[in-house]
């Protein structure tokens, strides 16, 4: 849609069918007047993006179901039906997390040897968990963690090389997440039985400290577990994985370069959670716990 309210389309196709539809797109945008392209009125007041905290880092996360076809593929060449596997999103659905200054130092030894290990503290691991591990592409947002979901993890980075340019660290652990689920009809939306979302996984991967720079330049994490309870199959709708046979869910976290450098108009939007959850209640972002308070309050008695 342009800012003038004209629907511009595209049509998906084929292996590449994403990159062609949104090609055809930019190629019927160019050939409209200006006088198309822009709007005959502006209301409301522009809301630029919020910057990330100063000296800390925004992490872009990434989701995918890894089943398998009927074939052993995780994916057929050309896009075809993959056991219902949200084939038809064709990459990962993305997610970020903010870490503060704060969280970020305290991952860094202020004299790091070869072979230190130690704990990443209880909230950054949670926030991680909790946070990061959402699976948009199973849930389409329409469930998260709760806040007691964590019922076991741990959380290590463990310095494997010092020079004076850099630390290089491992970033090591596991976490089992479970929180209550419905399963429904789709789309009429019809109540089938309770169940239990669950996800057991580990976590590995690499953070390198720059001396020089006194920052985090890399961070490159995978989580891979499985994970039973209820997921969206696009136009199949709501499916059980089960305990019997788990589907195997994977993430990876990388550090988003352009967090800190893009102007306020073209910064990524935060995360769901962030945004919207605790919109009015920004401090459980920072601070799972007291998220658990207050949730705990409000339950039931």
């Amino acid at each position: 849609m342009t800012s003038g309210g004209k629907l511009l389309t595209g049509r998906v196709k084929g292996r590449d069918g994403l990159a062609a539809a949104l090609q055809e797109v930019l190629d019927a945008y160019a050939k409209l007047s200006e006088e198309a392209r822009r709007p005959k009125a502006v209301e409301g007041d522009i809301k630029p993006q919020l910057p990330p905290p100063d000296g800390g880092l925004v992490l872009t996360i990434y989701d995918r179901p890894l089943g398998r076809s009927s074939t052993g593929q995780y994916r057929h060449p050309e896009g075809e039906d993959c056991g219902g596997f949200r084939t038809h999103a064709p990459h990962g659905q993305r997610c970020s997390l903010w870490l503060t200054k704060e969280e970020c130092e305290a991952l860094v030894p202020a004299t790091p040897a070869k072979g230190q290990t130690r704990k990443v503290s209880a909230t950054l691991a949670k926030r991680i968990w909790l946070y990061g591990l959402m699976p948009q592409t199973l849930w389409v947002v329409e469930e998260m963690w709760k806040p007691d979901s964590v019922k076991a993890g741990e959380l290590d980075v463990t310095v494997e090389e010092v020079s004076a340019q850099s630390v290089r660290m491992r970033v090591h652990g596991s976490v089992l997440l479970t929180s209550p689920g419905a399963l429904h009809t789709w789309p009429d939306r019809k109540f089938i039985k309770n169940l239990e979302n669950r996800y057991d996984a580990r976590l590995e991967g690499v953070i390198v400290y720059d001396r020089t720079k006194a920052k985090i330049t890399r961070w490159d994490m995978a989580v891979l577990g499985d994970y039973s309870g209820r997921w969206f199959a696009g136009n199949n709708g709501w499916k059980e994985a089960t305990a019997e046979s788990p589907m195997p869910l994977g993430f990876a976290f990388e550090i988003d370069e352009t967090a800190y450098t893009l102007p306020p108009e073209r910064r990524r939007p935060r995360s769901f959670m962030h945004a919207y959850t605790f919109k009015e209640r920004e401090a459980f972002y920072w601070d799972p716990d007291k998220w658990l308070d207050d949730w705990k309050k409000r339950q039931p008695k």
